[in-house]
């Protein structure tokens, strides 16, 4: 095998040239670059090519590939023209890359109008690194191997003036260093370079809420190895920091994120503040779909604030309600950075002009004193509703009795008249003597927030908690992380509520699919509302229907446009209701307001419908919002609901992805057949090739869809870490910033820890850690057992 191959052509001569050299600032002079007298002398004539029916040319990366190395000899090189520069630096690293080395691009000749004639690819290791690399001082990370060595291996191509084709003048193999065997070839930076699919793939799997550690493995595990990858776990670590820092701001790229979701769904509605100094402030937005639930679904609207899930621990505040399947489902999302009247007002204000001025009949919140405010200031006619759950709570903090509980909550929760839970209220205070407990007056004062018995006939739904929100929060948790930047946690969001579409999809199935086997003997009533609501109302309508069996009718009282029923239960306390049937038209009302307050007939109601033999359940006890037909009015206008992500591309490219590697796998191992499949895709390539860049031509004169709804470029900077209510006040004189420094395990003294500690005597060899007899004081540590007065033993 021959050291060096010139390769001699009389076109190169009197041409004005300039020179450029493009490699890194370590390239280090060389012969090369002296004097070209060797790179067109006829000294090395032996490898000319003379006849042009010898010549090879290689258009493109499928041609190279047919290559066989194993009868290839350095005299082959002077056949070969390649169709591009391009082509002739792939067929190098292909070379190289089989050979057991890297490539990078060096010396470049060109002429007066620029175009290069002439360019050197050289060994990655040529040169020598600079020395300023290699001084320690001062560095505060560990230097990297030295891999320049001045290795002289290199190729040089020229073009043909007359036919545009590249050849190769200099071929120079050898090596001062050892080569790379075929597995570690791998490794070099230059061969592991991420194809666009990976990038793409990478970039699903973000989107998806998948960590980067568990995408790697299922790459390795779809490739058939790590081996097989093409790059390593670093590399797409890199990937993934190089894709959220595209933008200098993580929070500007979110609200572009939001805005650019306009372009798909036109009734999009985002909008954001910011402070002086241009940091986000407040964020609201919610999509189309969300705005025309809330035209069905709007009466009833809980909303709560979480935190810790995102980096800057902004509270994340849902607004969020229930449809016709009593599943939970979200109006409107906001991220705030202060928790005041003002931020709740603001945004409120954002919800009321999203959802075109429509006010909520009932609103369900945790009792929050600035939220309470804001929604007395913008939702003045919607009545509001604490919640049961963190009242309950606070009262065994705030009366500290636990056999008072149970009085509370009979009164919060009983469904009575006014008059009883005043009675009730009264006999728990003198009970407890909790007549100067400031806490306790407060609640009186409220008791129409939360009594069952003051708020009766005010729709709520059946909702009496904000457990709905602390269940979506914690769903969403699955999604979110406390580490997670603003842009992905934007995008997870929207990925959690294509979840909770979903199942209401499945919901839409299993209330449409078959009919709900009869359970009582009212079959008629029940089949008649089994048709009319969802699978979910229909289970709770049909509890009730069996509970009206156990009703009585003791009296009527005829009027001009109905009667009054009064109902009693059979052998019971003595309780009656009143029940108001109207014939015309058909009306049914009962003095105990459920029907008012949930939406559903109460028991009392459909007791007097038995009564009165009726076989079908009239329009008047089923609410619209509860019914199968709910969304009909909206299905016309917003058919296709909202995704977030281009779920058919992603399921075509993944299904062509799999087919090529069934195809990989079934002909590496023919020659024959791998040379007939690389001809027939290097063809369809071209061919796709040349249609894509005819169809941007094309549309090189339009405009892009973002540009053309007029929406503004965004310049919004991170805000800064939050800290929320329940951190509490810092010390007087504490910085913000102040961090606490940790003290010992072992002796409790700041400065160390416990692997340091003077108190712990650990052997020269690293045998057990060994503590001080001598201590008198006992030190714990989950780790340890105490087994004596001076010694532990560990737990392992």
């Amino acid at each position: 095998m021959e050291g060096e191959l010139s390769c001699e052509n009389p076109e190169v001569t009197n041409l004005d040239l300039e020179t450029d050299d493009v490699s890194d600032g370590s390239y280090m002079s060389s012969p090369e670059h002296d004097s070209n007298s060797n790179e067109y002398g006829s000294e090395h004539d032996a490898g000319s090519y003379t006849a042009e029916e010898d010549t090879v040319v290689i258009r493109d990366m499928a041609d190279i590939k047919k290559i066989s190395l194993e009868n290839f000899h350095l005299t082959d090189i002077s056949k070969y023209e390649f169709a591009s520069l391009d082509v002739a630096y792939k067929f190098y690293c292909w070379f190289a890359k089989m050979s057991g080395f890297s490539v990078r691009k060096g010396h470049v000749i060109r002429n007066r109008e620029r175009h290069v004639l002439q360019q050197t690819f050289l060994c990655s290791r040529e040169g020598f690194r600079h020395s300023q690399g290699l001084n320690p001082e001062d560095r505060q990370r560990q230097q990297k191997n030295t891999t320049r060595c001045g290795c002289m291996a290199k190729c040089r191509v020229h073009i043909d003036i007359r036919s545009r084709k590249w050849y190769v003048t200099v071929f120079e193999f050898e090596h001062n260093h050892e080569l790379l065997n075929g597995t570690m070839c791998g490794f070099l930076p230059a061969y592991r370079k991420m194809a666009q699919g990976d990038i793409d793939e990478i970039e699903r799997n973000r989107t998806a809420g998948i960590r980067p550690y568990q995408v790697y493995g299922s790459m390795a595990n779809a490739s058939g190895g790590f081996h097989k990858v093409g790059f390593v776990k670093k590399d797409l670590y890199n990937q993934v920091g190089k894709q959220r820092k595209e933008v200098y701001s993580d929070t500007c790229r979110a609200v572009r994120y939001l805005r650019d979701l306009s372009t798909k769904d036109p009734l999009m509605f985002v909008t954001h503040s910011i402070d002086l100094e241009r940091r986000l402030e407040r964020l609201f937005w919610c999509d189309g779909e969300s705005r025309k639930n809330y035209e069905i679904f709007g009466d009833v609207v809980a909303f709560d604030a979480t935190y810790r899930k995102n980096k800057y621990n902004c509270p994340f505040v849902v607004f969020s309600g229930v449809n016709h399947h009593n599943q939970t489902i979200v109006f409107a999302t906001g991220i705030v950075t202060r928790e005041t009247e003002e931020t709740y007002v603001w945004l409120l204000e954002q919800f009321l002009t999203a959802m075109n001025g429509k006010h909520p009949l009932s609103v369900i919140t945790d009792g929050d004193l600035a939220m309470r405010n804001a929604i007395r200031r913008v939702f003045p006619t919607s009545h509001h509703r604490l919640c049961a759950w963190h009242l309950l709570r606070n009262a065994s903090s705030n009366i500290g009795i636990p056999e008072c509980m149970s009085h509370l909550k009979r009164c919060m929760l009983g469904d009575m008249e006014v008059e009883k839970f005043e009675n009730l209220w009264s006999e728990m205070v003198e009970k407890f003597r909790l007549q100067d407990n400031n806490w306790v007056k407060d609640m009186y004062e409220k008791r129409k927030m939360w009594a069952t018995a003051h708020i009766r006939g005010s729709f709520f739904a059946g909702i009496r908690t904000t457990s709905r929100c602390e269940a979506l929060h914690s769903h969403i948790g699955q999604f979110l992380h406390s580490r997670i930047n603003m842009t992905d946690f934007v995008q997870q969001f929207h990925r959690c509520l294509t979840f909770f579409r979903f199942r209401e999809i499945e919901a839409d199935f299993q209330s449409n699919y078959g009919e709900p086997v009869l359970q009582t003997s009212m079959r008629s009533i029940e089949k008649s509302a089994a048709k009319q609501f969802t699978k979910e109302i229909f289970l709770l309508f049909r509890s009730i229907l069996k509970n009206a069996v156990l009703l009585r009718i003791t009296g009527s009282v005829e009027l001009s446009m109905g009667y009054i029923f009064n109902v009693s239960k059979y052998c019971g306390d003595g309780s009656e209701w009143y029940v108001t049937f109207c014939e015309e038209p058909i009306d049914f009302k009962c003095s105990c307001l459920r029907m008012e307050s949930l939406g559903l007939p109460c028991d009392h109601i459909l007791a007097t419908m038995l009564y009165l033999d009726f076989d079908q359940l009239p329009e008047c006890l089923v609410l619209p919002r509860w019914s199968k037909y709910a969304k009909d009015s909206i299905r016309d206008t917003y058919a296709s609901g909202s995704l977030y992500w281009d779920a058919q591309p992603a399921a075509r490219f993944s299904a062509i992805v799999q087919m090529c590697k069934v195809v990989a796998e079934l002909v590496f191992n023919d020659l024959e057949e791998y040379n007939h499949i690389v001809d027939i895709l290097g063809g369809e390539i071209r061919r796709l090739k040349l249609k894509r860049n005819d169809q941007s031509g094309d549309r090189s004169g339009e405009l892009s869809p973002v540009l053309q709804t007029g929406i503004e470029e965004v310049d919004i900077l991170n805000p800064d870490v939050v800290r929320t209510k329940g951190c509490g006040a810092m010390p007087n004189g504490t910085p913000s910033n102040h961090r606490s420094h940790r003290s010992c395990g072992v002796c409790r003294v700041v400065g160390h820890n416990k692997r340091s500690c003077p108190h712990v005597h650990t052997t020269p060899l690293g045998g057990d850690t060994q503590y001080s007899a001598s201590e008198s004081r006992h030190y714990y540590d989950d780790s340890y057992e105490f087994v004596g007065q001076s010694g532990y033993e560990r737990q392992y």
